[in-house]
């Protein structure tokens, strides 16, 4: 519990004229000692997100630097631009990738199928069917991965 500090004459007489209704608050505030006044304070918080200044601050700086909100969109959609273009790069990267992977996997099938056909050809079935069996093995077990690698995984 705080104790109250004994006020010193002024401060008794204030108080005793403040009860009887004769002057007004900011005049007993004024008179009062300085150790005796009652200070107040106010505060006040904001909260604000994005990628740009809140529009109140926003157009405060152009009281400092006339051109500052200028400046700042053309930053902003420069920035914008820059991160649309590596997207849409890294896209045309994932697409030639992806054809490379295809073309490879083509060119091996067709390898394996021709060599089957060789071996064949030079009455070494036993050859043929090793080659056959495992281009045919390779592309199921690649079809296998493609299609489990695009269906969403279960996370525990």
């Amino acid at each position: 519990m705080r104790k109250k500090k004994p006020l010193n004459a002024q401060s008794r007489v204030i108080a005793q004229k403040s009860r009887t209704g004769t002057q007004s608050d900011k005049e007993l505030v004024s008179k009062l000692l300085p150790e005796s006044r009652i200070a107040q304070l106010v505060s006040q918080t904001a909260s604000f997100s994005g990628p740009l200044p809140h529009p109140e601050i926003f157009n405060r700086y152009a009281e400092v630097i006339p051109d500052a909100p200028e400046r700042i969109l053309k930053v902003f959609e420069d920035d914008s631009k820059h991160a649309r273009d590596i997207a849409i790069l890294a896209l045309e990267a994932q697409r030639d990738d992806n054809r490379r992977a295809h073309w490879m996997a083509w060119s091996l099938v067709i390898a394996g199928f021709m060599l089957s056909v060789v071996f064949a050809l030079k009455d070494k079935d036993t050859l043929a069917g090793i080659a056959l069996g495992s281009t045919l093995a390779a592309i199921v077990t690649g079809f296998l991965k493609s299609r489990n690698h695009d269906k969403p995984t279960k996370r525990t």
